[in-house]
Protein backbone atom coordinates (compact mmCIF):
# COMPACT_ATOMS: atom_id res chain seq x y z
CA UNK A 1 0.00 0.00 0.00
CA UNK A 2 3.10 2.24 0.77
CA UNK A 3 3.86 1.70 -2.59
CA UNK A 4 1.24 2.76 -4.02
CA UNK A 5 0.89 5.79 -1.92
CA UNK A 6 4.44 7.20 -3.03
CA UNK A 7 3.59 6.40 -6.73
CA UNK A 8 0.49 8.73 -6.43
CA UNK A 9 2.83 11.62 -4.38
CA UNK A 10 5.84 11.30 -7.15
CA UNK A 11 2.81 11.56 -9.98
CA UNK A 12 1.82 14.65 -8.02
CA UNK A 13 5.48 15.82 -7.45
CA UNK A 14 6.01 15.09 -11.94
CA UNK A 15 3.05 17.65 -12.60
CA UNK A 16 4.84 20.46 -10.70
CA UNK A 17 8.17 19.84 -11.87
CA UNK A 18 7.19 18.35 -15.68
CA UNK A 19 9.68 16.52 -15.91
CA UNK A 20 9.76 14.09 -18.83
CA UNK A 21 11.92 11.45 -17.33
CA UNK A 22 10.50 11.42 -14.40
CA UNK A 23 6.94 11.88 -15.51
CA UNK A 24 7.10 8.99 -18.26
CA UNK A 25 8.78 6.39 -15.63
CA UNK A 26 5.34 6.27 -13.70
CA UNK A 27 3.66 5.13 -16.49
CA UNK A 28 2.85 1.41 -17.61
CA UNK A 29 4.77 -0.22 -20.34
CA UNK A 30 0.87 -1.13 -21.47
CA UNK A 31 -0.98 0.93 -23.35
CA UNK A 32 -2.30 4.12 -20.90
CA UNK A 33 -4.79 6.93 -21.22
CA UNK A 34 -5.60 9.84 -19.21
CA UNK A 35 -8.84 11.77 -19.30
CA UNK A 36 -8.64 15.65 -18.54
CA UNK A 37 -11.77 17.28 -17.48
CA UNK A 38 -11.84 17.89 -20.93
CA UNK A 39 -9.65 15.55 -23.06
CA UNK A 40 -8.30 11.99 -23.03
CA UNK A 41 -4.84 11.44 -24.15
CA UNK A 42 -3.78 7.96 -24.96
CA UNK A 43 -0.08 6.82 -24.83
CA UNK A 44 2.72 8.09 -22.41
CA UNK A 45 4.17 10.36 -25.15
CA UNK A 46 0.90 12.27 -25.67
CA UNK A 47 -0.08 12.17 -22.01
CA UNK A 48 2.86 13.79 -21.33
CA UNK A 49 3.05 16.03 -24.13
CA UNK A 50 -0.47 17.41 -24.81
CA UNK A 51 -1.40 17.12 -21.40
CA UNK A 52 1.11 18.38 -18.93
CA UNK A 53 3.11 20.60 -21.72
CA UNK A 54 0.50 21.68 -23.99
CA UNK A 55 -2.11 21.76 -21.94
CA UNK A 56 -0.88 22.51 -18.08
CA UNK A 57 2.37 24.05 -18.84
CA UNK A 58 0.78 26.21 -21.67
CA UNK A 59 -1.68 27.78 -19.67
CA UNK A 60 -0.14 27.66 -15.86
CA UNK A 61 3.49 28.99 -14.48
CA UNK A 62 3.18 27.37 -11.97
CA UNK A 63 1.18 24.19 -10.71
CA UNK A 64 0.93 22.10 -6.84
CA UNK A 65 -1.62 18.98 -7.25
CA UNK A 66 -2.68 18.39 -3.47
CA UNK A 67 -3.45 15.08 -2.81
CA UNK A 68 -6.31 14.34 -0.04
CA UNK A 69 -7.89 11.30 1.71
CA UNK A 70 -6.24 8.09 -0.37
CA UNK A 71 -8.01 4.88 -1.16
CA UNK A 72 -6.85 1.95 -2.31
CA UNK A 73 -8.75 -1.21 -3.74
CA UNK A 74 -6.93 -4.13 -4.74
CA UNK A 75 -8.49 -5.82 -7.87
CA UNK A 76 -5.95 -8.85 -7.47
CA UNK A 77 -2.01 -8.82 -6.52
CA UNK A 78 -1.28 -6.89 -9.82
CA UNK A 79 -4.43 -4.44 -9.99
CA UNK A 80 -5.09 -1.66 -8.09
CA UNK A 81 -7.58 1.29 -7.93
CA UNK A 82 -6.61 4.43 -6.67
CA UNK A 83 -9.56 6.95 -5.32
CA UNK A 84 -8.58 10.72 -3.70
CA UNK A 85 -9.42 13.50 -3.44
CA UNK A 86 -7.26 16.30 -5.12
CA UNK A 87 -6.75 20.77 -5.68
CA UNK A 88 -4.79 22.54 -7.11
CA UNK A 89 -3.27 25.38 -6.34
CA UNK A 90 -2.02 27.11 -9.64
CA UNK A 91 -0.63 31.06 -11.48
CA UNK A 92 -2.26 31.93 -14.70
CA UNK A 93 0.57 32.28 -17.50
CA UNK A 94 -0.85 34.96 -19.10
CA UNK A 95 -2.60 37.09 -16.13
CA UNK A 96 -0.57 35.81 -12.90
CA UNK A 97 -3.57 35.34 -10.81
CA UNK A 98 -3.75 32.85 -8.84
CA UNK A 99 -6.25 29.70 -9.52
CA UNK A 100 -7.42 26.11 -8.76
CA UNK A 101 -9.82 23.52 -8.78
CA UNK A 102 -10.94 20.68 -7.12
CA UNK A 103 -12.18 17.11 -7.51
CA UNK A 104 -11.81 13.54 -8.04
CA UNK A 105 -9.38 11.40 -8.97
CA UNK A 106 -9.26 7.79 -9.92
CA UNK A 107 -6.18 5.90 -11.09
CA UNK A 108 -5.63 2.33 -12.32
CA UNK A 109 -2.34 1.02 -11.30
CA UNK A 110 -0.78 -1.82 -12.22
CA UNK A 111 2.64 -4.05 -10.48
CA UNK A 112 4.80 -4.58 -13.04
CA UNK A 113 8.88 -5.61 -12.45
CA UNK A 114 9.94 -2.51 -11.72
CA UNK A 115 7.18 -1.78 -9.02
CA UNK A 116 4.05 -0.25 -9.46
CA UNK A 117 2.94 2.00 -12.50
CA UNK A 118 0.10 4.46 -13.68
CA UNK A 119 -2.06 2.90 -16.13
CA UNK A 120 -5.72 4.90 -16.14
CA UNK A 121 -5.49 8.31 -14.92
CA UNK A 122 -8.91 10.44 -14.47
CA UNK A 123 -10.05 13.51 -13.66
CA UNK A 124 -13.22 14.79 -12.54
CA UNK A 125 -14.39 18.33 -10.60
Amino acid sequence: MEEIKKLVYDYAKAIHNQNEKEFKALWSHQENVLISLTNQFKGTDAIYQDFLIGGIQKHYESIDLIVEDINIRYIDEKTAIVIFKYHTECIRRQTKEEYGIQGLETQIVVKEDDGWKLMHVHYSK
